[in-house]
């Protein structure tokens, strides 16, 4: 009998893990910035955007609001500690502000109150 309890035990956390995502863990990418994660709590605002393509590099912003209860603080932990995970490397951080850069391009996001502004852009060679 424990021959057969002990695999369904493993099945059993297998599932909880796979239907339950943890708290802060992204479910959503953005639209235009397939690789950056939509934490959790945030939702993306599709009008509230643009996307300009440009033979320097592409041109992005992307705005998402937060639901009631997610703090600024939760927000810029979560990118802080998963952009690095997908390449991302920080370049500097400020109160409301987190900038990253990867092969070429700049990512910086401004927390405000209610809303998480995404600004793709490409380096700038000096």
């Amino acid at each position: 009998m424990d021959r057969i309890k002990q695999p369904l035990a493993g099945i059993m956390v297998a599932l909880s893990v796979m239907c339950f995502a943890p708290l802060g863990e992204a479910r959503d990418y953005l639209s235009t910035i397939g690789d950056v994660p939509l934490a959790e709590g945030l939702q993306e605002l599709p009008d509230a955007g643009f996307v300009f393509d440009k033979p320097q590099g592409r041109i992005v912003q992307l705005t998402a609001s937060h639901q009631a209860g997610v703090t600024q603080q939760a927000l810029m932990a979560f990118y802080r500690d998963s952009l690095p995970n997908l390449g991302w490397q920080a370049r500097q951080a400020g109160p409301n502000l987190l900038t990253f850069f990867r092969r070429g391009e700049i990512l910086r996001l401004t927390f405000t109150a209610d809303l998480v502004i995404f600004d793709l852009t490409p380096m700038v060679s000096q």
